[in-house]
């Protein structure tokens, strides 16, 4: 843009300079013009006096009458001396008195070839040859050419800067900022380029539109029931499924099962209204899950996975559940007593996900078999004691190891196609009073529940400048960061007085958000993120796929990365509907400078399907599980 403005000073100046100097040609032009007749004028003059006096001397050749009447005519002439001579005899000697002017032209002729004619006449002058209104003819047409050329040279420059805004616009547009295209266009040259930028975008945002609608379409048909608005069962077992390896959960948490038997002998149209209230009433309840799993898995049981949640909070939030079923109005028809019936069971680490099902499905049969709305909670001796202690006693255990810097991190590498290391991620666990290991999916969620998690997740930041630092590593660093810590009044504040203090190593920074978190509290988090883009930070959005979210967030909000959640990954080269999901996320995303992350890779055709599909980085165990 620079160079065009340089450019275009020059050629204003070269345009304005041509133009003066073509109006002062004409205007000197005008004045040779001028000159050269009045010179015309005089040397005609002269040529008729001349003859005047050689035809007079034939009938005088003493000059005697002439010297009575020559000298008036000399002087309407303007003569400054006339001198006639006859064989060297003067005959006449006249000069002007009032002519003193030293720029003469003097003539001198042989008349009858004894007479000598001796006339001297003052040179024309230029400026002697207008009158004050032929002067000020002349000095207000040289005023008008000098206002046209200041006038062009303002249109010309106001012409070549639309030109410039257009090929600006051009060259934005060619680095992928495609909204440039629908700014304003009244001050771009030539202006049907510019409208063509505008009817182009309109056409592009209507393609835009209709792949995000058909991605949201695909993933609400694949993952969604219909009728309920939930996920269906497809949706709730992937994600139980993503929450294991090898079959073993990876976390803690617990299942309900709540099956609504008082509406089993009830038409369709009037028990869905039914369960449609449920759902509703339920929603606030889950709203602060922000992991929480709800589905619908058959015609009336519905299905809950909440992953952290403690053992105290399992049962409270099963009796809450349970006594939303009295606040329902039911038809007539219903049976009210055994209206619902709710199964919960607490799932542990490193245990096996079929288990845990046939658990909750016996708890949902010990409900039933109570005879009437109830909810049974399958209980187990090896609960993980941790997981029951309270808030108080989590936030005395997190703040002391903060407080002796028990806060430790690894890095994973994430891979390209061609096997280098494109990025990094970092996991963090902490160290209890008696040097446990207590993984970030146990006490990240026990210290959000304590308010602590902004400050975490501000010395996690830190943590990783520090070790890009040391580690003098060039690829790009993520950290996971939570709506809850975006959103907290201190925190991009503080986050921005660290990064001052890393002025070239925080381009490489990349924050990580849940797509599920951006979705839902993004005009909150809007200011703080922009401010950190602005700073120069990456955004990643993780979790993507795990629930039916619309991706206008892509736009919205410049992201850098997408990571497709492990549920979409895992056995994709087997299942067409994801297959169909991760499909339509790359067509979605395609106008965007963004790159889609595979999580959870564990095998060679998994990663060759994915390829296949278009995505270019993986990670996972098939790549490398152990930490830089």
């Amino acid at each position: 843009m620079k160079r065009n403005r340089e450019q275009t000073q020059r050629l204003v100046l070269f345009w304005g300079v041509s133009l003066l100097f073509i109006s002062l040609s004409l205007l000197f032009s005008s004045f040779s013009a001028v000159f050269s007749a009045a010179m015309n004028y005089r040397t005609h003059g002269i040529g008729q006096l001349v003859n005047i006096v050689e035809v007079q001397v034939e009938h005088d050749p003493q000059a005697t009458e002439m010297q009575q009447w020559l000298p008036e005519i000399l002087t309407s002439f303007r003569a400054k001396s006339f001198k006639l001579e006859r064989n060297n005899q003067v005959l006449m000697d006249w000069n002007s008195v009032k002519i003193t002017s030293t720029s003469v032209i003097t003539t001198v002729r042989q008349i009858h070839d004894d007479y000598t004619l001796t006339l001297v006449v003052p040179s024309p002058r230029l400026f002697q040859q207008f009158s004050w209104p032929e002067w000020v003819m002349i000095g207000g047409g040289f005023m008008v050419a000098l206002l046209m050329v200041l006038y062009g040279r303002r249109w010309l420059r106001q012409e070549m800067h639309g030109i410039e805004l257009l090929a600006s616009h051009g060259a934005r547009i060619n680095q992928g900022d495609v909204a440039a295209a629908a700014e304003s266009t009244k001050a771009m040259r030539p202006l049907s380029a510019a409208r063509a930028y505008n009817t182009l975008y309109d056409l592009w945002r209507q393609e835009r539109q209709s792949k995000l609608e058909l991605d949201r379409q695909v993933r609400t048909n694949a993952f969604q029931d219909k009728e309920s608005g939930l996920g269906n069962r497809l949706f709730f077992e992937r994600r139980l499924m993503s929450m294991s390896e090898d079959g073993q959960f990876t976390t803690n948490g617990v299942i309900c099962l709540l099956q609504f038997a008082g509406l089993e002998d009830l038409p369709v149209e009037i028990r869905l209204p039914v369960l449609k209230q449920f759902i509703d009433l339920a929603e606030p309840i889950l709203t602060e899950h922000s992991k929480s799993v709800f589905a619908r898995l058959h015609w009336l049981q519905l299905g809950l996975v909440i992953p952290g949640l403690p053992l105290k909070e399992a049962e409270s939030l099963a009796l809450k559940l349970h006594r939303l079923g009295e606040r329902l109005h039911l038809p007539d028809e219903a049976d009210s007593e055994h209206f619902l019936n709710i199964g919960v069971t607490y799932f542990c680490r490193n245990e096996f996900y079929e288990q845990a099902i046939d658990d909750a499905e016996q708890a949902l049969r010990a409900a039933q078999l109570q005879g009437q709305s109830n909810w049974f909670m399958y209980e187990k001796g090896n609960v993980d004691r941790q997981l029951a202690q309270g808030t108080v006693r989590w936030r005395s255990i997190i703040e002391a190891a903060l407080s002796k810097n028990r806060l430790q991190t690894h890095y994973q590498p994430l891979y390209d196609d061609t096997g280098a290391v494109v990025k990094r991620e970092q996991f963090s666990q902490l160290l209890d009073q008696n040097g446990k290991v207590l993984p970030a999916s146990l006490y990240l969620p026990m210290a959000q529940r304590c308010g602590l998690r902004p400050r975490i997740e501000r010395d996690l930041i830190a943590m990783a400048l520090q070790q890009m630092q040391q580690q003098g590593w060039e690829e790009p660093v993520s950290v996971n960061l939570s709506a809850e810590s975006v959103m907290h009044p201190r925190f991009g504040k503080s986050v921005a007085m660290l990064l001052a203090n890393y002025q070239v190593r925080r381009t490489q920074l990349v924050v990580e958000i849940n797509e599920r978190q951006l979705v839902h509290y993004g005009a909150k988090m809007s200011s703080v993120l922009t401010e950190l883009k602005k700073m120069g930070l990456q955004l990643a959005v993780d979790g993507v796929g795990y629930t039916v979210e619309h991706t206008r967030y892509i736009e919205d909000f410049s992201v850098d990365w997408l990571k497709l959640h492990p549920s979409l990954v895992r056995h994709i080269d087997r299942r067409p509907d994801c297959q169909l999901v991760v499909t339509s996320l790359c067509q979605a995303s395609a106008h965007h400078h963004l790159r889609i992350i595979a999580e959870g890779v564990e095998e060679q055709v998994e990663w060759s399907y994915l390829q296949e599909l278009g995505i270019k980085v993986g990670q996972g165990r098939f790549f490398n599980t152990e930490g830089d």
